[in-house]
């Protein structure tokens, strides 16, 4: 593909993407890298932008090796080797293997292994796949999950963090440490901001004597209608 050619995609690629965030309200879409290649199109448009590639979506901003915009109106966004951003909106930055965005759904899913950062709520992720819901703001979150706030430490095989609530739950071998404390059940379910553990199924711990910090055991109320639980989400977790 000869220069004159890429600039002419790229231009297209810019003019439909800016036409498309005026009809659809969507984000326009800035990038940059060392070399593109792809088609322009209302309905089947795509790119493939490799070498320092790097894609602005609003506040969005992610950085990879390779990244593919593609899709009707350049909907999804996938990048692929050394992947990192944040979200400065929001107030998180992470890192991973993978990510793919729906624009459209506004669902990031990060593979990994990754780091999420929610700097705005002081909570550090760890773990093997992360799906983030932007509208929401919930996170589900699995596979060696470790989610870490000042002194508490969290671990399981599944979580469900609801950011604007600060609220998680915990399930598959979940185990709790705040402290000293240790906390283990078949569900925990943690409010990060008050530090409140309450622990539900085949419960055992370890609390340090004289300790102020609340620990509960009891049986776990049925969430709302149209809530979600990490025990849900386990056969749903993936999203594209």
């Amino acid at each position: 593909m000869t220069e004159r050619t890429v600039l002419y995609v790229l231009l297209l690629l810019c003019l439909t993407a800016g036409v498309s965030a005026q009809e659809k309200k969507k984000d326009d879409i800035v990038f940059s890298a060392d070399s593109m290649s792809g088609t322009a199109g209302k309905k089947n448009a795509s790119a493939v932008l490799k070498g320092n590639a790097k894609v602005t979506i609003g506040n969005l901003v992610v950085e990879s090796d390779s990244m593919e915009i593609s899709g009707e109106d350049y909907r999804y966004v996938n990048a692929s080797g050394e992947v990192k951003g944040e979200d400065s909106e929001k107030g998180f930055s992470f890192t991973a293997s993978t990510m793919n965005y729906d624009r459209e759904k506004e669902v990031s899913v990060f593979r990994g292994p990754l780091a999420f950062n929610d700097s705005e709520n002081g909570v550090e992720i760890s773990a093997g796949m992360l799906t983030y819901d932007r509208q929401t703001e919930t996170i589900f979150i699995q596979v060696d999950v470790v989610l870490k706030k000042d002194d508490m430490v969290c671990t399981s095989a599944f979580a469900l963090y609801r950011r604007n609530q600060s609220l998680l739950e915990l399930s598959g071998i979940p185990y709790v440490t705040n402290d000293g404390n240790e906390f283990k059940a078949d569900r925990i379910f943690v409010d990060l901001d008050t530090e409140r553990i309450t622990l539900d199924g085949a419960v055992s711990g370890n609390i340090k004597e004289g300790e102020k910090k609340e620990a509960t055991a009891e049986t776990e109320k049925q969430p709302e209608s149209g809530e979600e639980t990490a025990a849900q989400s386990e056969t749903g977790g993936e999203e594209e």
